[in-house]
């Protein structure tokens, strides 16, 4: 028998994801703030919280979305023109702009090997191998043109993934989701494990990628298909027990009792809160605005650092900031990527 996932109508229209979004992608950006700029910063959600919160509404989202396309095809050009555009305008412009704050000249600096080894990389979302331009932001505390931007090759793998686990969820979902996410809770603790016994980050860095991240994608996937079970039928001891996991688990950190579950929990709250505050909606009248504060928050930090901008002043620098993170986001989403989504869509319409 076909199992298709549950979407409610009125939640369809009325949610609270895009605000949810925003406000992960700002719990990142505060995170990378006080890190970057070495300045102790109080915030409830920490950037590793916020990358998880993103990677469930994906999970959620993301795979309604695989079920109400066409086709593969349609699925896998949806995806393209949402991340690729932005994406590639934030590689090329850094790579470009960044060259008036190099403590190269501009000749040696576009003819430098790590130039053209840098646009390579990222481009092709590899952005690991060479995570820095040639003499750019050498003296700030972190060299990295675009720390956020590993989130992205993961984003993409489960985008990918997305199809192929379908072909399993035809017929026993609950077995192969809770397969797919046992698997990634174990990877997890083990890459842990082998990082707390030897101290080597290679396994810290292999935790975060598509193996370790998989399980809160696939918690999103469980609130999808089993949306009015979990969120309507039992939500009244689901939602405090999803809560009470929550606060264990951000007061006591890796806890191997707590830790298996916690991507559940946090779904659980994630969609119940996106569901039941549908007035949150309204964030989506002005515009989509988390992806591009997401990716262009970390290079505008670096350069307001490297120019020693208010350092001093870490209230004004903050400001400065964030204010010229948003205007970009603004900027990128009414003239690039709206533009872009709006286009292929009218073209689809066209198609007979």
């Amino acid at each position: 028998m076909s199992v298709q996932p549950v979407f409610s109508p009125e939640v369809a229209k009325r949610n609270g994801f895009d605000f949810l979004r925003l406000f992960f992608a700002f719990s990142v950006f505060m995170a990378h703030f006080g890190e970057l700029a070495s300045i102790s910063v109080w915030w409830p959600v920490s950037s590793a919280m916020g990358v998880a919160g993103f990677f469930i509404i994906s999970g959620f989202l993301i795979t309604r979305s695989y079920y109400r396309s066409a086709g593969l095809r349609d699925y896998c050009l949806k995806r393209i023109r949402r991340i690729v555009p932005a994406y590639v305008l934030v590689v090329v412009a850094c790579a470009l702009l960044l060259s008036l704050v190099s403590t190269l000249p501009a000749q040696a600096y576009f003819t430098d090997k790590d130039f053209y080894t840098y646009l390579v990389a990222n481009l092709s979302f590899m952005n690991f191998l060479q995570p820095v331009l040639p003499g750019v932001f050498t003296d700030n505390a972190f060299p990295y043109i675009n720390g956020a931007l590993w989130t992205i090759k993961v984003e993409l793998a489960l985008y990918a993934f997305v199809p192929l686990l379908a072909l399993f969820l035809r017929r026993r979902p609950g077995f192969v989701l809770g397969t797919v996410y046992v698997l990634s809770c174990l990877f997890d603790h083990t890459m842990s494990f082998l990082y707390e016994s030897s101290g080597n980050e290679l396994y810290l860095i292999l935790e975060r990628q598509f193996l370790g991240q998989i399980r809160f994608f696939v918690a999103g996937i469980v609130l999808l298909f089993y949306f009015d079970f979990i969120t309507k039928r039992h939500v009244r001891w689901l939602l405090p027990g999803a809560a009470i996991i929550f606060l264990l688990r951000y007061f006591f950190i890796g806890h191997w009792m707590i830790e298996p579950v916690y991507p559940i929990a946090f779904a659980v709250l994630i969609v119940s809160f996106a569901c039941y505050f549908g007035k949150l909606a309204v964030v989506s009248r002005y515009g989509d605005f988390s992806y591009g504060f997401y990716l262009y928050h970390y290079p505008v930090i670096q350069l307001f650092l490297c120019v020693d901008w208010m350092r001093n002043h870490p209230a004004c620098l903050f400001l400065i900031c964030f204010c010229t993170v948003s205007g970009l986001a603004c900027l990128s989403w009414h003239l690039l990527e709206k533009r872009i989504l709006r286009r292929n869509a009218s073209q689809e319409r066209q198609q007979p």
